[in-house]
């Protein structure tokens, strides 16, 4: 059971190149992330391993290394790992687990938590990462739902599925809509502890109010995650990126609380957090 005066942040990143396929300032955010938070789980992509194994045997040193896969960096048109089959999402996983343990200078079976790239993962999905040995899944949000059912979809805190793999589903809460808020979430409408959710300003809402919030009304483990080009100015298209977005993470997680940091790691060994 959670301590009512402690938070428990599962801060995570998907280690991927930009959104244009370049690498450009990816090493510089990654040397923030790892001098702004103590400890994390790291999702990193075959070409990340490949590319820059510097950058994620870095972070190995202080962080737990995951995998994340996604179809376009082996050649597939459509970034979508649950609509392959079975055979070919185990291929992918396998050989992306391989090139990141690699460059991580970890033994693969080291790596044990997963996350789709795109959170594109399916119970077919689940079934494959329980088959290699891994621990814990990251995919589940609750705005990604095509290939999920809905009671999965849906939770909010750290489960077991029916395999014995431990699920971290990203953090969400729908919050009162008479309430700032509320009202930038709109009817029915929810916050999901992201960082675009960080970034986007509306509807006289910042970002930070809106985490904010979301922080306090969590009552398990708060499981958030960015990518590196949020801390870039890369993509001069994104709101509030690059210096912006990692004053809003500093000033975040300077809660009136103690703070525990933990990795996907240390959630699916211990039977507290679930």
């Amino acid at each position: 059971m959670k301590d009512a005066s402690l938070e428990w942040i599962a801060f995570s990143v998907d280690l991927e190149p930009n959104k244009d396929d370049s690498m450009d300032g990816i090493r510089e955010a990654m040397e923030w992330f790892d001098q702004t938070i103590p400890r994390g789980t790291v999702y990193a992509t075959h070409r990340i391993a490949r590319e820059l194994p510097e950058v994620v045997s870095m972070l190995a040193e202080d962080h737990e290394i995951a995998v994340h896969v996604h179809p376009r960096e082996f050649g597939h048109e459509d970034d979508d790992l649950a609509a392959l089959e079975p055979d070919r999402q185990r291929e992918l996983i396998a050989d992306t687990r391989v090139a990141v343990a690699e460059a991580a200078g970890l033994d693969e079976r080291d790596l044990t938590a997963f996350r789709a790239g795109r959170h594109k993962a399916s119970p077919a999905t689940l079934s494959v990462l329980a088959d290699l040995g891994f621990e814990l899944d990251a995919s589940v949000n609750v705005r990604y739902r095509e290939h999920m059912p809905a009671d999965v979809a849906d939770r909010v805190a750290p489960f077991v599925h029916e395999s014995g793999l431990v699920e971290l589903p990203t953090t969400y809460s729908e919050p009162p809509l008479l309430s700032r808020v509320g009202v930038r979430a709109g009817l029915g409408g929810n916050v999901t502890a992201t960082a675009h959710e960080l970034r986007s300003d509306r509807l006289f809402c910042c970002g930070s109010r809106a985490l904010s919030w979301l922080l306090e009304e969590t009552a398990s483990v708060f499981s958030m995650y960015m990518h590196p080009y949020d801390a870039t100015e890369y993509h001069e298209e994104l709101q509030n990126n690059g210096q912006i977005f990692r004053k809003r993470i500093e000033n975040l997680f300077r809660t009136r609380r103690p703070t525990e940091f933990l990795t996907a790691c240390s959630i699916s060994t211990d039977t507290t957090m679930i």
